[in-house]
């Protein structure tokens, strides 16, 4: 087993600087040429089913009114491929002249790794509920009020859209919303951000830990939602450390879609319960829980961690 100590070589013979600003800059480009396509392809049907471009102009938002759950879904399964799935692979291939799986340093995936990598993103869903209460209340001053209430308003669009995702009609609507919302985004995001940014911020700063946090700041920052920052960074975070001690990629991809799916799965099951639980929610969850949640959350990824440094002591 292979922990990643000093970032994988994706130069492509390139100095450290460049080559990541060249990763930067094929993030972001392959982030506005995905909302670029997704936005088309989600405008043109909605215009099909009847939308008028003054509406539209209007209240963005009301182009989902115009669109079928399975529509809106494929408008955001193409922005998920051409942002997180073509621009890495285009960026390896092209750049660095290497196949993605060489950012997958350890080939063997084990049921117990990978158990508790499950249930320590389970405990970890009850940590950051607090963060996500913490980051949502969080009020600027009043020479950043224009920044706030465009913030605000970004967040109610994109919550409203969530909405519009994850309000399923059947069975099938849900497994296709699961692979879209939960598969598909850990897959992606995970080779983007773990596997391209963060080796490549390693490999330029020589301090693994700068590269997981600052990774995880882009990779909350680059959903564009401000009063969730915090704890997207916080699991980025996570599944930053999840691939530097193991040198699996899949590891965090699976924390990804634990995360994302347990989300998708309350949303389908909300639906036909009269229940407020909420595991985002930290007025829902008692402070014990909480606590023992923080507790037993520390001790798996103890026990995962020391897994890998064992077996690497043993080389």
């Amino acid at each position: 087993m292979t922990r990643i100590d000093k970032g994988i070589d994706l130069t492509g013979g390139r100095d450290n600087f460049p080559s990541f600003l060249i990763v930067f800059g094929f993030l972001i480009a392959g982030f506005f040429i995905g909302q670029f396509f997704a936005g088309i392809v989600a405008l043109l049907m909605a215009i099909i089913n009847g939308a008028s471009l003054t509406e539209l102009q209007t209240d963005p938002n009301s182009m989902y009114d115009y669109l079928s759950l399975s529509a809106a879904l494929v408008s955001q399964l193409l922005y998920t491929i051409v942002f997180t799935l073509i621009t890495p692979w285009l960026y390896m291939r092209v750049l660095a002249k290497k196949k993605l799986s060489v950012l997958n340093q350890e080939g063997k995936t084990d049921a117990v790794s990978g158990g508790l990598v499950v249930l320590g993103t389970f405990c970890f869903m009850f940590v950051n509920s607090w963060f996500i209460e913490w980051n949502e209340a969080i009020t600027f001053p009043e020479f950043l009020s224009g920044f706030e209430e465009w913030a605000r308003n970004m967040e109610e669009q994109l919550a409203e859209a969530t909405e519009q995702f994850t309000t399923f009609n059947n069975f099938g609507e849900f497994l296709i919303g699961f692979v879209v919302i939960a598969a598909a985004p850990a897959i992606g995001e995970e080779f983007l951000f773990r596997g391209v940014l963060q080796n490549s911020l390693q490999r330029l700063t020589t301090n693994k830990h700068i590269a997981i946090w600052v990774s995880a700041f882009i990779f909350g920052a680059i959903h564009m939602q401000f009063f969730g920052l915090v704890p997207r960074m916080l699991l980025g975070g996570v599944f930053g450390y999840l691939y530097v001690w193991s040198g699996n990629i899949w590891y965090p991809i699976i924390a990804h879609a634990t995360n994302n799916g347990i989300a998708v799965i309350m949303a389908y099951s909300f639906q036909f319960s009269e229940s407020d639980f909420n595991i985002d929610d930290s007025e829902s969850i008692p402070l014990p829980l909480q606590i023992a949640a923080a507790v037993f959350f520390i001790v798996l990824m103890v026990v995962f961690r020391n897994r890998y440094l064992r077996s690497k002591a043993v080389e």
